[in-house]
């Protein structure tokens, strides 16, 4: 016999983990025999649906839950976990039913639901207003949506009221009316969440096999499932996908490489693990997971564990980008040389440039920079490095325009730079690239490679061309070989580039996701406001955007703060922070993120004196659930936190000044536009609560209605 868990009783155990032991004890033991002494399970007084039942838990927690199917034996489905006398009470009010417009299953919270309709009903209306829902109250009830409920929407005139009417309703009822009033239509609707599929009656097990139910439970119907949700860190995401996640992630075939794009906190990682998962379920397969930094390939090898067996887990490899890349040249030349570092490879570029004699008026265009994009960008995405075949090849882009004669030069001065690399022994991660492309081209030589069947491809806009033309290589273009995610908006590492150059076609075969789950309004409307304006492109060439985007969510209004110097910035961070901590925010969850590492080195002074344990974002990430955590933006790619504080976004820092220093004219857009990327992607990582604080002149990144 199994249990079905939601989300509710998921949640009780990620906010308090010292229940999970006494939790799994109650689950086993509920899922062997309902009438072993010790579950106590009684139905509280006045209960609105004779099947809801509570059970002991502990001496302070009872469960909540519901007998559904057979009376004799009973699936049990675990509806919430609370404190003694809040269970009963909670208990009484609610009902176990299946929506007759998309056979989903809910659990009610009727009494909620009607007091939030009346204190609406005693609203008075807006004259003169616009309704954020453009319907009829019978459209949106055809849709499932409560009928009261529906009634108000209607009248509603802006999308925090719609949030406001909807916060006790069940989960899809709530996304649905949300994203009706950004603009979604309500054939979109019906396709999502399957509301011309007939319903199946009331069979709970028929019922949860709806993907709008599997947003908010999961039938677990053996011991080893429970063991494995209760010994991970029961993070959501890893059981409960919204539809629109579903479908892209399960999908059974893709006739091709497959693109999804989508802003900060709308899932794309989520559905990448998923489908990771899902490809690596299938005996034999070889499925490479990749991403653009080693520590965010460490994070998603952590993430797949919890969703695979080990025996799926053998066919997955989780690695960065230029770890493949090495890992390509290594299995056939042995191990490359040693790495040059950045200011390494600009001396050498430096270098170059005087040694190859280049006109003294394209000189001052050169520089390393510039040299650097235009390798990889435009001499790692051709598929033959000839001089004859640069002196031809477009370069979208780029800026600058490049004569026959300049081309000339230019490879002149790249040829110089490569024997340079060679004469000392020494590489970089881009001529690897370059080189383990020419290996996967080389029939024989790609033998002696492990090569993929499937190849998913987190954080797809940080690439430069010479992975793309790996990861093209490593897998032979069929059905299901490449699925790949990316923001443009977050493109803090890659240039800009058409995945079509490299023999991967994703238009036609492309989905877009816009439903933040990180993020609450506020947040999100200020980190947009961060971008706002700033053209950027995805990976088939075309404007990507941010419209359309919306969270469920609310929160505080983010608090900007100007100081006259660093040491009152500094106090502030200390008293936000020890407010935080003193309020019972769980210090884990509250990060500090700085451009430069002075003002890390600062914030870490400042909380240290404060005596708030701390701990850098390393490399390999975090370990000490007591420390609050400081990063750079850089490293606060591919996290999230509910309370973030952004020191440091002063002129001079953000943007940094000194990345613009000995630039080319042409390279300023993309170097600002990158600084910009940065800055919002250190903003979009709060949940809760934002602040972003500065000493001196502001940050002109800052949105207008901040500062």
């Amino acid at each position: 016999m199994g249990v079905i868990m939601s989300k509710e009783f998921h949640r009780a155990l990620d906010v308090d983990g010292s229940l999970k032991s006494r939790a799994w004890d109650f689950l086993t033991k509920l899922s062997r025999d309902a009438d072993l002494t010790g579950l106590d399970l009684k139905i509280p007084q006045n209960a609105a649906d004779r099947r809801v039942r509570t059970a002991r838990v502990d001496l302070n927690h009872r469960a909540v839950l519901f007998a559904v199917g057979d009376s004799a034996e009973p699936m049990w489905l675990l509806a919430a976990i609370k404190p003694h006398d809040d269970a009963y009470a909670y208990a009484s009010t609610l009902t176990l039913e299946v929506n007759p417009a998309n056979g989903a299953m809910e659990v009610l919270r009727s009494q909620a639901i009607d007091a939030t309709v009346a204190e609406f009903r005693k609203r008075p209306a807006v004259e003169d207003a616009v309704q954020v829902l453009p319907f009829q109250p019978a459209e949106l009830v055809a849709l499932g949506i409560n009928p009261d409920v529906a009634t108000e929407a209607v009248r509603l005139t802006t999308e925090d009221e719609i949030l406001e009417l909807a916060v006790d309703l069940p989960e899809w009822q709530q996304r649905v009316l949300v994203e009706l009033a950004t603009g979604t239509s309500l054939d979109e609707v019906r396709a999502t969440y399957e509301l011309d599929r007939p319903s199946a009656g009331e069979d709970p097990v028929a019922a949860l096999e709806r993907p709008t139910s599997r947003m908010q439970f999961v039938y677990l119907d053996n011991d080893d499932e429970l063991r494995r949700m209760m010994e991970g860190d029961f993070a959501a995401w890893r059981t409960y996908l919204h539809p629109k996640q579903r479908a892209v992630a399960y999908r059974e075939t893709y006739n091709g490489p497959f693109r999804l794009a989508g802003g900060a906190g709308t899932g794309k990682t989520v559905v990448a693990l998923h489908r990771a998962a899902f490809l690596a379920r299938r005996p034999g397969a070889r499925v490479l997971l990749c991403t653009f930094t080693r520590n965010l390939a460490a994070d998603l090898e952590a993430d797949v564990r919890g969703l695979l067996r080990s025996e799926e887990l053998t066919r997955v490899t989780v690695k960065g980008v230029d770890q493949v890349v090495r890992a390509v040249v290594q299995a056939v030349d042995g191990p490359p040389g040693p790495i040059l570092g950045n200011s390494e490879q600009e001396t050498l570029w430096e270098d170059a440039v005087r040694s190859a004699g280049v006109p003294a008026d394209l000189a001052s265009v050169l520089t390393p920079a510039f040299l650097a994009t235009e390798y990889r960008t435009v001499v790692l995405g051709m598929a033959e490095q000839t001089r004859e075949a640069y002196l031809r090849v477009k370069r979208p882009g780029r800026g600058v325009r490049l004569n026959r004669v300049q081309r000339a030069a230019v490879w002149t001065v790249v040829e110089t730079y490569l024997r340079s690399l060679t004469t000392q022994g020494r590489t970089t991660f881009d001529v690897l690239a370059a080189r383990a492309a020419q290996i996967l081209e080389d029939p024989t030589l790609r033998e002696q490679v492990p090569t993929y069947d499937h190849v998913v491809v987190d954080e797809g806009q940080d690439l430069h061309a010479g992975h793309w033309r790996v990861l093209r290589g490593l897998v032979a273009p069929s059905p299901n070989d490449l699925f790949i995610c990316e923001d443009g908006h977050q493109r803090i590492y890659g240039e800009r580039i058409v995945l079509s150059r490299f023999g991967i076609e994703t238009r036609g075969r492309s989905r877009r996701l816009t439903l933040n789950y990180r993020t609450s309004r506020q947040n999100l409307a200020f980190a947009i406001g961060v971008i706002d304006g700033q053209q950027v492109l995805d990976l088939d060439g075309d404007e990507d955007t941010v419209a359309g985007y919306h969270s469920t969510f609310t929160g505080p209004v983010p608090v900007t703060r100007g100081f006259p110097g660093v040491a009152e910035e500094m106090r502030f961070l200390a008293a936000s922070v020890r407010a935080w901590l003193d309020a019972g925010v769980p210090a884990a969850s509250i990060a500090v993120l700085a451009r430069r590492s002075a003002e890390q080195d600062r914030a870490r002074l400042a909380l240290q004196e404060a005596g708030v344990a701390i701990e850098l974002l390393q490399r390999e990430g975090a370990g000490n659930p007591a420390a609050v955590k400081i990063a750079s933006m850089h490293r606060a790619k591919g996290t999230e936190f509910s309370r973030v504080i952004v020191v440091g976004a002063e002129a001079g820092v953000v943007p940094l000044d000194w990345v613009f220093e000995n630039q080319s004219e042409s390279e300023g857009p993309v170097l600002r536009g990158r600084e910009r990327s940065l800055f919002y992607v250190a903003c979009s990582r709060a949940r809760d609560e934002l602040i972003v604080t500065w000493s001196g002149a502001p940050s002109p990144f800052l949105p207008l209605s901040a500062g």
